[in-house]
């Protein structure tokens, strides 16, 4: 009696052990296989965005949601990792300048919020979200040259332009963050439930 109920666990542990990996394999490659196609998606609205006139904005937001849905479904990891692959597919195709704005804003916005939301509350995450990308874009803008990305400056100079481009660069933020978090409901509402 105890020989058979022993064959019968091992059995029943081994056929369990056998589910247990194929599932893990199967998981693995799903995640892989998303990782890919949310990298393609975020690399092609990028590209999209350098060549049509309008809705660059919206296109870029896309890619960031790309990024978003990595990490509600795999882990900062894998968001980082479609990031990071999208940053560098940009820098090859459309280059560098064009790639700055996924690189400096629309890539990395959405991975710096959800990695301080996940830290603190909303409200001081959001503060040091806006410190944090106002002082790099503010950066990126002296580096590059205010006169290569501001054509008409309505009289501006000196201070009052810094002054000018701060408060822009908020207005910005908080608009592409409500603009983030409908796409993200979007998604979780319509698209994640269906799946």
């Amino acid at each position: 009696m105890y020989g058979r109920r022993s064959l019968h666990l091992h059995v029943v542990t081994e056929f369990s052990l056998d589910r247990i990996m194929a599932n893990t394999e199967t998981n693995l490659a799903k995640r892989i296989a998303m990782n890919g196609m949310l990298t393609a998606l975020a690399w092609i609205m990028i590209i999209l965005s350098t060549y049509l006139p309008t809705g660059r904005f919206f296109i870029l937001a896309i890619s960031s949601l790309c990024v978003v849905i990595s990490w509600l479904e795999w882990g900062k990891k894998a968001a980082f990792t479609v990031y990071l692959t999208v940053a560098i597919l940009d820098l090859l195709w459309p280059g560098v300048i064009k790639s700055l704005s996924f690189l400096t804003f629309f890539g990395l916005f959405p991975l710096l919020f959800l990695m301080l939301q996940s830290k603190l509350p909303r409200i001081p995450a959001s503060l040091l979200l806006h410190l944090i990308m106002t002082i790099l874009l503010v950066a990126v803008i002296w580096i590059v040259g205010i006169d290569r990305l501001v054509i008409d400056t309505k009289g501006l100079d000196g201070l009052a332009l810094w002054a000018a481009i701060i408060v822009l660069l908020q207005i910005i933020f908080v608009v592409f963050s409500y603009l983030l978090g409908r796409l993200t409901q979007l998604w979780l509402d319509r698209i994640k439930k269906r799946s």
